[in-house]
C-alpha cells in the first residue's frame, strides 16, 4: 500500500478524473493507477476475514458447544466496513480525493475477486476442480455457517457442500478455522442444503465405537450394505490383542443365516464410512 501511494501520481489521476473519465477497468490507466492488492483486500473484507469472531457473534450462548448457526452476509454492514477501511489514512484533503476518484471502483472490483482468496490457497494439483465464476459481474448473496463442535478439532480436513433449492452446488468462497473447535464457511448463493463430512482419508474397516460393536449389514443380492436393525457383532480379540476374524466371521454367519461369508461380504460388514451430517432448510 505504502509502495503504490508512492508511486501514485495524483495531478494525472486527478486530472483524468476532472475529465469525465473516471477510473474504470477499461480506462487504460487504470493499470498503471490502480493495485491488485487492494481489490484482493477488499475481497477478504467482503469475506469477513479478519473480522473478529466477537463482531460475528455478539454473545457464547448465541454458538454455544457442539452447535452451528446459519447467516446471511449482510451487503449493508460490509459495505460499511470497507467504507471504514478504505478511510484509514485520509487525514488531508489530497488524501480524501484520492479515496473518492477510487472508491467505487475499488468496491467493484473487490465484489469481481471475490473468488480470489479461495483460488489463491487451491493447491495447483486440485486446480483442475477448480471453477471460475459464471456470475462475476452479477449482484450474489453470500451465506455462510458458523460451527463450534470438537469435530472441527478432531477431524482435521473437515469437508462440506452445499446446494441451493434447485438443487445446483454452490460454490465455496471461505472455509476457515477460527479457533480449537470453531469454523466458518461461506458460499456463493443461498444455502438450501448442507453436508458436512468426515475426511474421506479417513475410511477405515473396524467398529464405529470403542466398544467393538459393529451394526450388521445385509448381504443379500440387491439389498447389500443395508444395516439390519437391532442386529450387532461384538469384535473378539485373542491374547494377543489381534481381531479373532475366525470367530467373528462365525457370529456374522450365524445373524445372517448364510454358511458361508466371502472376504468381500467381510469386509463389508468391517467398513466404517467416513461420518456425514445433513442440514435441509424448511420453508
Amino acid at each position: 500500500m505504502k509502495r503504490w501511494k508512492n508511486d501514485f501520481n495524483v495531478s494525472e489521476a486527478l486530472h483524468t478524473a476532472a475529465l469525465g473519465n473516471r477510473m474504470k477497468e477499461d480506462n487504460p490507466l487504470f493499470a498503471s493507477f490502480y493495485p491488485e492488492e487492494i481489490a484482493d483486500w477488499i475481497a477478504q473484507l467482503k469475506l469477513l476475514r479478519g473480522v473478529p469472531l466477537s463482531s460475528l457473534v455478539g454473545d457464547e450462548m448465541q454458538l454455544p458447544p457442539e452447535s452451528i448457526r446459519f447467516f446471511y452476509v449482510d451487503e449493508s454492514w460490509t459495505a460499511q466496513m470497507i467504507n471504514g477501511a478504505l478511510s484509514i489514512g485520509t487525514h488531508c484533503t489530497k488524501a480524501e480525493r484520492i479515496n473518492n476518484l477510487f472508491a467505487e471502483t475499488v468496491r467493484v472490483s473487490g465484489k469481481r475477486n471475490i473468488r480470489s482468496p479461495r483460488k489463491n490457497s487451491i493447491h495447483e494439483n486440485q486446480m483442475q476442480f477448480y471453477r471460475e465464476n459464471r456470475t462475476e459481474t452479477e449482484e450474489v448473496i453470500l451465506t455462510g455457517f458458523l460451527m463450534r463442535s470438537r469435530l472441527v478439532k478432531l477431524w482435521k480436513g473437515l469437508e462440506s457442500s452445499a446446494v441451493d433449492q434447485n438443487g445446483t452446488k454452490l460454490d465455496i468462497l471461505r472455509m476457515d478455522q477460527l479457533s480449537g473447535e470453531t469454523m466458518i464457511c461461506i458460499y456463493q448463493g443461498e444455502i438450501t442444503g448442507l453436508r458436512i463430512r468426515e475426511p474421506k482419508e479417513g475410511l477405515r474397516f473396524g467398529a464405529h465405537e470403542n466398544d467393538r460393536m459393529i451394526r450388521v449389514r445385509d448381504v443379500k443380492s440387491g439389498n447389500e450394505g443395508v444395516i439390519l436393525s437391532g442386529k450387532t457383532v461384538q469384535i473378539t480379540a485373542n491374547e494377543q490383542g489381534r481381531a479373532d476374524i475366525l470367530s467373528l466371521a462365525g457370529a456374522l454367519e450365524k445373524i445372517l443365516q448364510t454358511e458361508h461369508l466371502t472376504s468381500a461380504e467381510l469386509a463389508m460388514e468391517l467398513i466404517v464410512a467416513p461420518g456425514l451430517a445433513e442440514f435441509w432448510r424448511e420453508d
